[in-house]
């Protein structure tokens, strides 16, 4: 979280403090009270985040953090909570912060996977093998090493959150052994089909489904595209990034915006939201048109 001179205070919104990454420029706001003789301390939002949270957004969310913590809903470290405790307020904290498939795919594999004994174990007491045994037992169950990751993308978060209230004092995730594996699938296409595949996605007649292959054939994974929004598409620099929250690195990645994407991008401009959006519910695609790319894998000779 930084220490508390890394943070400069917002004027106009009581209690807001913010501190700017010199190299993203993200801006991290931080919250401050003090409630019944008790101060709390703690991050709302980031610039970069779903609701783009700004000074305004912060204040609103310090009014209701100071509400939670009146009601008596927080979790403080003098509450040693259970895992169960901290994971339920976990996934309420970061509900506005990932996606709504993420969010519930967190909830889905901790409901199946972690024991009620584990759930009702004391958060400090809870170590690396007790997660070692959920990573064993998938295993066991022959789980692909791609699904078994969960494990660290879903607890390590939760473990960072509960450093930063001072709950744990350390991150165990970081001590789990993964197998092996490789979730990259691959095909060699002669230099005739490499010519064949870009001319059918170039002549896909869809326009959004024509520009979303064209940034899937420069390399950028599925999700990074359906992720896609106008704000992130700099035409003026020519780049466009790739947020943190939608990549597997974790951190905000800038490419290059070319002159036969800008072209493309024109055709379908918007002013703001999804680039890439479902034509029945307006939301983000749960995934590729699997229709689409089967035609074209049909027609070029690529075999998976």
């Amino acid at each position: 979280m930084g220490t508390r001179n890394d943070y400069k205070k917002v004027n106009k919104y009581t209690g807001i403090y913010v501190k700017e990454d010199s190299k993203t420029r993200i801006k991290t706001y931080l919250a401050r009270a003090k409630v019944n003789g008790t101060e709390i301390e703690q991050i709302v939002g980031y610039s970069n985040d779903q609701h783009k949270t700004n000074p305004s957004l912060a204040f609103q969310k310090r009014v209701e953090l100071i509400n939670a913590h009146k009601a008596g809903k927080s979790t403080k470290k003098g509450d040693n909570p259970t895992l169960d405790k901290f994971f339920q307020e976990f996934q309420e904290i970061r509900k506005e912060t990932i996606s709504e498939n993420r969010w519930k795919s967190g909830r889905y594999f901790y409901d199946k996977y972690v024991t009620e004994t584990l759930k009702n174990k004391k958060l400090k007491d809870v170590d690396s093998s007790d997660l070692q045994k959920i990573i064993n037992q998938m295993i066991k169950e022959e789980k692909k090493g791609s699904y078994i990751v969960t494990v660290k993308e879903l607890f390590s978060p939760l473990f960072k959150k509960a450093i930063e209230f001072g709950l744990v004092e350390k991150n165990i995730t970081q001590f789990l052994k993964f197998p092996k594996y490789d979730n990259v699938r691959y095909f060699v296409l002669s230099d005739e089909n490499s010519k064949a595949l870009r001319e059918e996605i170039m002549n896909i007649p869809d326009n959004h489904y024509r520009v979303m292959f064209m940034f899937l054939l420069r390399a950028r994974r599925s999700n990074e595209v359906r992720s896609l929004e106008w704000t992130d598409i700099d035409f003026k620099n020519k780049k466009y990034t790739i947020r943190d929250l939608n990549n597997k690195v974790r951190k905000n990645q800038s490419y290059l915006l070319d002159d036969e994407l800008i072209e493309h991008l024109n055709i379908i401009k918007e002013d703001k939201g999804l680039v890439f959006k479902s034509n029945r519910t307006g939301k983000k695609l749960t995934a590729i048109p699997k229709r689409l790319w089967k035609r074209i894998q049909e027609s070029v000779g690529i075999t998976m």
